[in-house]
């Protein structure tokens, strides 16, 4: 069974289609993977809306993407929204008319939900162990974060706090001068009391990010190296000294020395900065390491699907 996940984020559209290896009963086989820049929240997350120009971005790419997976051979479709919808007053709306117009059932999911099929995802690329590990994931508008290892899911939150948002509140970031750092690593804590208790409690050594803002970070992490990521490189670890290295290096540019910066795609030039600040708060709270997955949501959620249909 072929199947496409389309994942509907704050800031981009993500489009897979995979099936199961054959003979296999674990697995992904990933026929196509795509990244659309969207900005659905651009101009109304912070007011609880979907603006009406980002509905239109969103039908348009979203057109294309369903199109291109039955071309593929995608028998059955399934698209995920996520922060923006999810906080939208007109989300509901707006999936409806997707529904009506293309064909493409979008659930819009609880936030705790998005953090379970995140972990399924990255359990495929990286190994747990008996420790706890952290997993990050960035969005746009939020932020989930997940406690695990190789035997149980200890905990799971999804903060609505993202790039999007931030960038809204704290737009003065080319380049970010450190008052503008402080003030949003003071937003950042305060919005994350919870997650502190939590990694208090279970000292996590480990955080690994995953997909997303983390791509770029990781890829910009590698080139430092002299060592790029290749495409299919589903994983890889560097020590917090070369993060901090790496954010010291961006925070002090503005837009177009970042655009002309190898390693930043075009729509990440501006969120990848907030990003940045939301990993090093985390970094702050004793994290020895950080590693990175390739896979993230849409991996876990067709590798839930394809399990139902084989069974």
């Amino acid at each position: 069974m072929r199947i496409a996940v389309f994942d509907l984020g704050t800031n981009t559209f993500k489009l897979l289609v995979a099936e199961r290896p054959e003979g296999a009963s674990t697995g992904l086989r990933i026929l196509h993977e795509e990244e659309v820049a969207v900005f659905l929240g651009r101009g109304g997350v912070e007011r609880g809306m979907i603006a009406d120009d980002a509905a239109e971005r969103g039908l348009a790419v979203l057109r294309q993407l369903v199109d291109k997976a039955v071309r593929l051979g995608a028998r059955r479709l399934h698209g995920f929204g996520t922060s923006a919808l999810r906080s939208a007053h007109n989300g509901q709306a707006y999936t409806e008319r997707i529904r009506k117009e293309l064909g493409l059932e979008v659930a819009i999911i609880p936030g705790k939900e998005e953090a379970g099929l995140i972990l399924d995802g990255v359990r495929q690329t990286v190994a747990f162990g008996a420790k706890p590990v952290l997993v990050m994931d960035i969005g746009g508008g939020s932020t989930e974060f997940i406690l695990a290892t190789d035997r149980a899911l200890m905990w799971k939150h999804s903060f609505e706090l993202g790039t999007t948002r931030l960038l809204e509140r704290f737009p003065e970031i080319n380049p970010m001068a450190l008052d503008t750092q402080l003030r949003m690593g003071q937003h950042i804590d305060s919005q994350f009391e919870l997650l502190w208790s939590v990694v208090d409690r279970h000292w996590p050594a480990t955080l690994v990010g995953s997909a997303g803002s983390f791509d770029t970070i990781a890829h910009l992490v590698a080139l430092e190296r002299g060592a790029p990521l290749g495409p299919d490189t589903s994983s890889f670890t560097f020590e917090v000294a070369e993060f901090d290295a790496v954010k010291d290096r961006l925070l002090a540019l503005d837009h177009d020395h970042r655009t002309a910066m190898p390693g930043i795609p075009a729509h990440r030039t501006d969120t990848i900065i907030p990003a940045f600040m939301l990993v090093e708060r985390v970094l702050l709270h004793g994290f020895s390491q950080v590693q990175w997955s390739r896979y993230s949501l849409k991996e876990g959620a067709a590798s839930r699907f394809l399990g139902a249909v084989n069974t």
